[in-house]
């Protein structure tokens, strides 16, 4: 008998839940008929404007649905990260070329890319996904995910009074500590992805903050201003980031032998 590698226990948890960021996200496009500036800066009055949100509402509801079933989740993924960089490409990257001193641009970029990542490390994990690939496609991803921490992280000190005012007044000692804390945070896990080191546990860290930003900003902001389109849309991608760090920290999982 020898022994042969299988996927821990759990694995695909963190695909689900970006399945479920994508899908969260579509329906909120398609219920407000509209691609939010939060998302995609696209303008308003550009020609097939509303053809464009319903097609892309569309393709983030199926495919986040899709990416759930063992038979479809693989092409599910890659469609989403299709999506994420299609729309980086037409619609924040000529912004950043024209004005790269314009750090909303690097974190524009840096957001569509860490969501178009997680749907390529879920690609990873789906059945039929050769071992010679998905290794090759998680160390990437890993290194690009560190790079886009990098850039989140320095966004709370570049934008600090504003990533403070969303902080809850109420949390001691200071929103300003709690913006530079998670901005640290963020930072230092890039580092780990970038290095490797201790990065499964830092994967893990970042989506336990993730989960906490969700329910002390972007879920009281919806119950604070339901009609927001904008704070909508934050949800939903952050619920997509959720899903793509928890992937991110199935993918460093080690895997367990099994007998063959």
């Amino acid at each position: 008998m020898t022994a042969a590698s299988a996927p821990a226990p759990g694995i695909a948890i963190g695909r689900h839940v970006y399945g479920l960021g994508a899908a969260a996200l579509g329906v909120v496009t398609l219920g407000f008929r509209a691609i939010s500036e939060d998302w995609l800066p696209v303008p308003p009055h550009m020609p097939g404007c509303s053809i464009l949100a319903y097609a892309a509402a569309a393709v983030l509801v199926l495919a986040g649905l899709a990416i759930n079933l063992p038979r479809t989740a693989a092409v599910a993924a890659l469609v989403l990260a299709a999506l994420f960089v299609a729309g980086m490409a037409v619609f924040e990257l000529p912004h950043w070329v024209l004005k790269p001193a314009d750090w909303g641009g690097w974190q524009a970029i840096a957001e569509s890319t860490a969501m178009a990542l997680g749907a390529v490390l879920a690609w990873t994990q789906t059945p039929g996904v050769g071992e010679t690939r998905a290794p090759a496609a998680r160390r990437i991803a890993r290194w690009g995910f560190g790079a886009c921490l990098l850039v989140f992280g320095t966004s709370h000190f570049v934008y600090a009074r504003f990533t403070a005012s969303l902080v809850p007044a109420w949390l001691p000692p200071s929103q300003l500590f709690w913006t530079y804390l998670t901005g640290a945070a963020q930072i230092a896990a890039g580092l780990a992805m970038l290095s490797g080191v201790q990065a499964r546990l830092a994967a893990m860290l970042l989506t336990a903050m993730y989960v906490i930003f969700s329910l002390l900003v972007h879920i009281p902001s919806v119950i604070a201003a339901p009609a927001s389109h904008d704070n909508w849309t934050e949800n939903g991608i952050n619920l997509l980031l959720i899903g793509a760090a928890w992937t991110l920290a199935d993918s460093l999982a080690r895997p367990r032998r099994t007998a063959a």
